[in-house]
């Protein structure tokens, strides 16, 4: 897979993305609470105090996250974590976690791991400063837990992965958070053909995912113009998305089955909403949320 520099510079929101997530954890009201309780081990002294108090991370949180975003973290953590508790509970063989950046999936669900194997793959310069955190802090290190480096413009995935164990033809579960609409089409084309060829019929993909009308800036969509201005200064653009009510035949094409599938309007009803039917938050329009199996179809 050779994903280009795009990969690499979505590892650029690593930071963000697990400062989100540490703010998710504090937040009082329990029906929106975050539930990646570790994220902050990676943050500075600075961030923490932040984190400490509650208008203090209202008001950062205001400035530096896109309308809608940091309420789609909030539901995208819990869509992923069911992903990967469900495949522990399954006793997948493995779980590989492509572009992991600083995930906790593996520390948080130890306790609940019966000899899945679990892959985090990311860059050089991702996974060594996580690295470094984890050994400072004397975070222990679950067994099961391999880190594997890459380099996204040389090396092949499927090399890569079979150099840290990863076996093939097995029952395994991927997940993809955060990086598809970094990538090009034929990048995440090589991604899911290699995913379809190396994995045991059954087997499982978890990824995010734009709408391609983004892509046009047709601009009809909460929180759109925002996010897509900010990517773009941070010289991060999106250059991948798929059309509405276009994924089904996008998976059969390549050779998977639609699982589940989750539009903003859906996160937000199944993770946003009290019991009331009260609005707890608003999710950005832009992204969804897709499970998919790899078909017999091949």
């Amino acid at each position: 897979m050779n994903t280009k520099s795009r990969a690499e510079k979505a590892s650029h929101t690593a930071g963000y993305t697990c400062f989100s997530r540490a703010c998710a954890s504090r937040e009082k009201d329990e029906r929106v609470r975050g539930p990646d309780h570790m994220a902050e081990v990676f943050l500075p002294g600075f961030a923490k105090i932040i984190l400490n108090l509650p208008f203090l991370r209202k008001m950062f949180m205001s400035r530096i996250a896109p309308s809608g975003i940091y309420e789609y973290v909030i539901a995208r953590t819990k869509v992923f974590d069911q992903a990967f508790r469900e495949g522990l509970k399954k006793k997948v063989s493995q779980i590989v976690i492509l572009g992991a950046g600083m995930d906790t999936r593996a520390l948080r669900f130890a306790g609940e791991n019966q000899g899945t194997r679990v892959v985090e793959l990311d860059s050089e310069k991702t996974q060594r400063p996580k690295l470094d955190i984890l050994k400072r802090k004397k975070v222990h290190l679950p067994p099961d837990l391999i880190f594997a480096s890459i380099d996204f413009n040389t090396q092949d995935l499927r090399e890569v992965l079979v150099n840290a164990g990863f076996q093939l033809a097995q029952t395994s579960l991927f997940l993809w958070e955060g990086v598809t609409m970094y990538l090009n089409p034929d990048a995440v084309d090589r991604t899911l053909g290699f995913i379809r060829e190396n994995s045991r019929l059954g087997s499982r993909v978890v990824f995010d995912y734009i709408y391609a009308s983004v892509l046009r800036r047709e601009h009809t969509l909460y929180g759109e113009e925002e996010i897509f201005a900010t990517v773009s200064r941070a010289g991060e653009g999106w250059t991948f998305g798929i059309e509405e009510n276009g994924i089904q035949d996008f998976l059969a094409d390549r050779g998977f089955r639609l699982h589940t599938h989750f539009s903003p309007a859906q996160l937000q009803e199944r993770y946003l909403i009290g019991t009331k039917r009260q609005a707890l938050g608003r999710i950005n329009g832009t992204h969804c949320i897709v499970q998919a199996e790899v078909g017999k179809n091949r």
